[in-house]
């Protein structure tokens, strides 16, 4: 069982992350950058109580505060670090949100996904050889993508540029909590990566964007509640605690099973309906999963062991 913990709360990450796409459109009069400043301050103000709780019952001995000492328990490894992966989270964000202004969502969606396919490539240059199961899920994965995102041709406008280049800095963000969690605590890397973004997304905000009335941000609070504690605070946290024993490559093809939740999800909160094209492609994304968790090496070793001894 607990060779399959660490998955299952990627898993549950991405549940999370695919119903707030239906969040996330209803509070899409915010102003970009401050949504996202929104949703990072309350992923910071949640963590932070959660910290404190998993330090009593984890008995790790350390203390977030020390008010005695007067310092604050985060490494200067964890700092670094979850600044990294907060800044490339803002980024990857910010990219998406600019290139979905002018596309089609269903595109926008697959070229996102691709951060399923440079994953792995990205885990190459770093000594990380992904399992050929995880290739092969990868190749079913962006087929049932495919399937259930294009619906018109496929063309390189520079919107969808930006949002190509937000794959690669997703991937990139993936790897770097994947390189961070070995020495690093992971709530509290999360809880670095989120006030690096709520700083950027604030500095963003107060450069490029007028201030929100107080009416708007009301008008949108339980979706930003939501995007805040559950899609910030708590989904990636599970993203940090799961990758921590999962393999990249699995790791992004579990993540990118947001599409198909937001999907689902849409269909029954907004109405939205499917075609069986979509259909299709929700199965064959679901297939490269279970095709993921295989053990191919184990089965072509059996293979291998059955086969008769040549004579010399």
């Amino acid at each position: 069982m607990k060779k399959y913990f660490s998955p299952l709360l990627l898993l549950i990450a991405a549940i999370i992350w695919g119903f707030a796409f239906v969040a996330q459109k209803a509070a899409a009069v915010m102003p970009t950058f401050s949504l996202l400043f929104s949703r990072s301050v309350i992923a910071v103000l949640a963590l932070i109580p959660a910290i404190i709780l998993l330090d009593k019952f984890s008995k790790s001995g350390r203390k977030l505060f020390s008010l005695k000492e007067k310092k604050i328990d985060i490494t200067k490894r964890e700092l670094i670090s979850g600044m990294i992966c907060g800044g490339l989270l803002f980024l990857a964000s910010a990219l998406q949100q600019a290139g979905i202004e002018n596309t089609d969502a269903g595109k926008t969606s697959f070229i996102t996904a691709l951060y399923v396919v440079i994953v792995p490539v990205y885990a190459l240059l770093f000594g990380k050889k992904s399992p050929i199961n995880a290739w092969v899920g990868i190749a079913v994965a962006v087929v049932g993508f495919y399937l259930l995102c294009i619906k018109d041709g496929f063309s390189i406008a520079p919107s969808d540029l930006l949002v190509f280049l937000c794959a690669f800095v997703f991937a990139m963000q993936i790897m770097a909590v994947d390189l961070s969690l070995p020495k690093c605590d992971g709530v509290r890397l999360s809880l670095v990566q989120f006030a690096t973004m709520t700083v950027l997304s604030l500095l963003a905000a107060v450069v490029f964007e007028p201030l929100p009335s107080f009416s708007l941000i009301v008008s949108v609070m339980p979706e930003i509640l939501f995007l805040g504690v559950a899609s910030s605070g708590i989904a990636y946290t599970l993203q940090i605690i799961g990758q921590k024993n999962t393999p990249p490559a699995l790791a992004s093809i579990l993540l990118s099973l947001e599409s198909v939740f937001g999907a689902i999800f849409s269909a029954i909160v907004l109405s939205e309906r499917m075609s069986a094209r979509e259909y299709i492609g929700c199965a064959v994304v679901l297939l490269a999963v279970i095709i993921s968790q295989l053990d191919f090496s184990e089965f072509l070793g059996k293979r291998a062991s059955n086969k008769p001894s040549q004579k010399k």
